[in-house]
């Protein structure tokens, strides 16, 4: 697999190019931030 690739894609009129591997390491800090905010948000509303 090639994480050089580059991927292009819009967001309203702003053409954007993100390489592959920047995206995905993007995209797995965003999954883990939600997860650390879904348990702390679950144990503050359980206290």
């Amino acid at each position: 697999m090639n994480w050089k690739k580059i991927i292009r894609f819009k967001i309203g009129d702003v053409p954007w190019e993100v390489p592959l591997d920047v995206l995905v390491l993007v995209g797995g800090i965003t999954l883990v931030l939600m997860g650390v905010g879904a348990y702390f948000g679950f144990q503050f509303g359980s206290s």
